[in-house]
């Protein structure tokens, strides 16, 4: 299933990947953008995405940091990475949540304003990354996945119990308290 969503004016697609094949992730990257001129690419550890809510929340305080001063690079899909990763700083977001050669579990990211690019693009992917196309990557499907995020982003159980609605799933509790860490980076100093 082809995940593309509308978010202010741009289209954002998400396609995740397990079994990938990425050697050399900065020439994979290179060989994603030049699928054509209109998209804008990063890939990520699928297991570090907190569900598609992370994303478009994420893709939205991208393309709205440049409409103001806010912004922290010059690059669509580097400030999408920085607010996925909730960090401040480029080597540490790449670090935190960009692919590695290491890495067979990943998801392809792209901003574009059309959507035939990102078609486009998701037609080619499988053949630059290998792998099996796997889009169930981006959700949080297991408790050994929530755990890994829990760990990752500082979430505490105790953080998790106290932020629950009544009736509310960890996964769901998980996925909002990830989407705030992120809301976070617009009032750092």
């Amino acid at each position: 299933m082809l995940l593309i969503e509308e978010i202010d004016n741009h289209y954002l697609l998400s396609l995740g990947f397990s079994n990938a094949r990425i050697s050399d992730p900065e020439q994979t990257l290179k060989q994603l953008r030049s699928v054509n001129n209109q998209t804008e690419v990063q890939l990520v550890k699928a297991d570090l995405i907190g569900g598609p809510e992370h994303l478009q929340f994420a893709a939205r305080n991208a393309l709205h940091s440049f409409k103001g001063k806010r912004r922290m690079t010059n690059i669509h899909a580097m400030e999408l990475l920085l607010y996925i990763s909730y960090q401040r700083q480029i080597a540490k977001a790449i670090s935190f949540s960009g692919a590695h050669s290491k890495d067979s579990r990943i998801a392809i990211l792209a901003l574009s304003n059309s959507k035939a690019a990102l078609e486009e693009l998701a037609r080619e992917a499988q053949s630059i990354v290998g792998g099996t196309p796997d889009d169930d990557l981006i959700e949080i499907q297991s408790e050994q996945r929530m755990a890994k995020l829990q760990r990752s982003y500082g979430i505490t159980s105790r953080t998790m119990e106290a932020a629950r609605f009544e009736g509310e799933i960890d996964s769901s509790v998980l996925k909002r308290l990830i989407v705030e860490r992120s809301a976070l980076l617009d009032i750092q100093d």
